[in-house]
C-alpha cells in the first residue's frame, strides 16, 4: 500500500467538512444559517508541509495532507497517553507521587509518532513503516475508532479557527501585528463555538480535552519550526483558550490534558504532589510558560 500522506489522509479528509457540525451539534443550524449562509464555503486538500490556511476573499479553507497526518499522529499519541496515564493513576500506589508510563509509551512507539508529526511541519514525507496506519472505518468503540474521535474533534477546532477568519472577513495582506491580533480573534471564535453551549457534563469534558489536543499541535508546530512574526506564541494562544474552560477542580479533562502536555513537552521534570487535577493542570501551565518563552 502507498504510504504517502495524500493516499492515507484522503479517506479521513472526506469527513472533514462535517467536523465543525459534529463537535457542537447543538449549534449546527446556527453554523449553517449564520456562518456559512450559502454553499460558497469550501474545504480543499493540498499538498505541502503540515498547514491549514484560510482564504477569506474566496470563502475557502485549505488543509494539507501532511497537516492532517500530523494532527492524526498527535491524536494517536494523545489517546494512548491519556488512556495509559489514567489507568495507571487509578491503580497506582497512593504513596507514590510519580507514575512511570515510559515502558508502555515505548511499546506503542509514541515517540516515533511524535517525531513524524513534528517532521511534517518542515515538509511532507511518507508514513514511516513501523507506525500504525489510520483506519477511517474502524468501529467507534475500538482503540482506532477512539483515536479517530480525538482526531476529528481536534480537527474541528482547527477548522473553526480558519472558518473564523473567513466569517470575520480577515485581511491577508496586512502588517504582522494586525495578523497576530486576527489569530487571537480566530482562536476565540473556535474555542467559544466549541465550548459555549456544551453544558457542564461529559460533553464539555471531551470538548476541553480535544481543544487541548489542538493546542498541543500548535506547540508542536512552534517546537518544530519556531515562532512566526504573523502568529502569536503558542503559549499565549494556549493561555487565551484556557481562560474559557471553566472546569471543576476534579475535571478529568484537565487531568488528561495535564498528562498530555507533560508527557510530550516536559517528560523529565517530576511534579510536586497535588490534591486535584486543577492544581496539576495549573502546574503544567506554569511549566509550559517556562518551556516556550515568549
Amino acid at each position: 500500500m502507498d504510504r504517502d500522506t495524500h493516499t492515507l489522509m484522503e479517506p479521513l479528509f472526506k469527513y472533514a467538512n462535517r467536523t465543525p457540525f459534529n463537535i457542537a451539534p447543538e449549534r449546527g443550524q446556527a453554523l449553517a444559517d449564520e456562518i456559512f449562509k450559502t454553499a460558497r464555503w469550501k474545504l480543499t486538500a493540498m499538498d505541502g508541509k503540515a498547514n491549514f490556511h484560510a482564504y477569506p476573499q474566496e470563502a475557502r479553507v485549505s488543509a494539507t495532507h501532511a497537516g492532517l497526518a500530523s494532527l492524526w499522529c498527535l491524536s494517536f499519541v494523545a489517546f494512548h497517553l491519556t488512556d495509559i496515564a489514567s489507568r495507571r493513576q487509578r491503580s497506582a500506589d497512593r504513596s507514590k507521587q510519580h507514575i512511570d508510563i515510559g515502558e508502555s509509551c515505548a511499546l506503542l512507539r509514541l515517540g516515533e509518532y511524535l517525531a513524524y508529526a513534528r517532521s511534517l511541519f518542515r515538509g511532507d514525507r511518507e508514513w514511516p513503516e513501523p507506525l500504525q496506519l489510520p483506519d477511517v472505518n474502524a468501529p467507534f468503540d475500538s482503540e482506532a475508532g477512539r483515536v479517530n474521535n480525538v482526531f476529528f474533534g481536534a480537527l474541528a477546532w482547527v477548522l473553526l479557527h480558519e472558518i473564523g477568519h473567513v466569517h470575520l472577513k480577515h485581511e491577508q495582506f496586512i502588517p504582522a501585528d494586525q495578523r497576530v491580533r486576527q489569530e487571537f480573534v480566530a482562536d476565540d471564535f473556535a474555542t467559544r463555538w466549541v465550548l459555549d453551549r456544551s453544558g457542564q457534563g461529559l460533553q464539555r469534558e471531551f470538548r476541553v480535552l480535544i481543544v487541548c489536543v489542538a493546542l498541543a499541535w500548535l506547540f508542536l508546530n512552534e517546537e518544530a519550526i519556531g515562532k512566526g512574526a504573523d502568529h502569536p506564541p503558542a503559549f499565549l494562544r494556549f493561555q487565551e483558550a484556557v481562560a474559557h474552560f471553566d472546569m471543576r477542580e476534579r475535571s478529568p479533562a484537565l487531568e488528561n490534558a495535564a498528562y498530555l502536555f507533560k508527557a510530550i513537552f516536559d517528560p523529565e521534570t517530576e511534579p510536586p504532589a497535588f490534591d486535584t487535577p486543577l492544581q496539576v493542570f495549573e502546574w503544567v501551565k506554569y511549566r509550559l510558560d517556562k518551556l516556550f518563552p515568549r
